[in-house]
């Protein structure tokens, strides 16, 4: 989801919720979370929300993202 593959993509949500399908390998990731608690101010989910959905395809699949 965060660049390796043109074919992927996926959708943030406010709250922290997140997809990302990779339709070459036949993967889906689905990451539910709660950014708002306790605070709206979390910058730091924007970059760990892509990160953690390349890992998971990556470690599901066996290849590099």
């Amino acid at each position: 989801m965060g660049g390796g593959r043109n074919q992927s993509f996926g959708h943030l949500g406010f709250t922290g919720t997140s997809i990302g399908i990779d339709p070459i390998r036949e993967l889906e990731v689905i990451f539910l979370s709660n950014r708002v608690h306790p605070t709206r101010d979390n910058p730091a989910i924007k970059a760990f929300r892509p990160k953690l959905h390349d890992l998971i395809i990556q470690e599901i699949s066996g290849q590099p993202e």
